[in-house]
């Protein structure tokens, strides 16, 4: 539905392969869906994931491919692409 919002609040994460496992621990995951040109758009944007903490680059890059490829492609073609091992 355009113009509606959904925030996840990060309660609790085991983020194993950081020496802070609980760096996400009160980051929120905002989901925003809107209408441009007639068409749907989702915006996901993780507030609190920001340049300078340990998980910043490579989640960065987790959530582009999750969101914008592997969403994308299960919107789109009814098969995402959940493995990151399939990353190239």
């Amino acid at each position: 539905m355009p113009g509606k919002k959904i925030v996840w609040l990060v309660t609790d994460c085991n983020l194993t392969w950081l020496k802070d496992i609980k760096e996400w621990n009160g980051t929120r995951i905002e989901w925003e869906v809107s209408t441009v040109n007639n068409l749907t758009q989702i915006s996901m944007t993780h507030v609190g994931l920001v340049p300078g903490i340990e998980c910043y680059n490579d989640c960065e890059n987790g959530w582009n491919f999750h969101i914008g490829t592997s969403l994308f492609k299960l919107i789109t073609e009814g098969v995402g692409m959940p493995d990151i091992s399939t990353r190239k």
